[in-house]
């Protein structure tokens, strides 16, 4: 494996392992076994195989150039697009929104969530009083990022 190579593996082991680590619907951490028969049992028009020794080795590092096929098949058990394995802005994005997801799982923004509605539902005001919040926050999130001398975030 040539240095640019190794690099590439090394990458491509290190966004499978956060998928594993972040994408739980099970409430646990997928097995391999998991992710190959979920691939196995996918409607994919390909017919995409992975072994469990394959995605083994690709996790840790030891295979290269996987198939467009085996990425696809990969990003679609997981439920993120290809480019996640490829593109660093794609996968910078596709973090966020796991990261985001994961918050909205945890008890403490589910509540800030239903208290939110709650107030949008009890008045006429209500949705226009949460929307205002909603907009301040951002705001203020923006205003931190910039003092703080960090990019603005695309989707702000």
């Amino acid at each position: 494996m040539s240095g640019t190579e190794g690099q590439e593996s090394r990458l491509l082991a290190e966004r499978l392992e956060y998928l594993f680590e972040n994408v739980q619907p099970l409430g646990r951490r997928h097995t391999l076994q998991e992710v190959v028969d979920g691939i196995k049992n996918a409607d994919d028009p390909e017919g995409t195989s992975l072994s469990v020794g394959r995605l083994s080795m690709l996790m840790n590092g030891k295979a290269s150039n996987p198939t467009i096929g085996t990425l696809r098949a990969i990003a679609v058990f997981f439920g993120v697009p290809v480019a996640y394995f490829v593109d660093d802005d794609v996968a910078e994005q596709t973090v966020a929104q796991l990261a985001l997801l994961g918050a909205m799982r945890r008890n403490d923004v589910r509540a800030v969530a239903m208290r939110a509605a709650a107030v949008a539902t009890s008045s006429a005001q209500g949705i226009d009083l949460v929307r205002s919040l909603v907009e301040q926050a951002a705001q203020t999130a923006r205003t931190a990022r910039s003092e703080a001398g960090e990019p603005e975030s695309r989707s702000a």
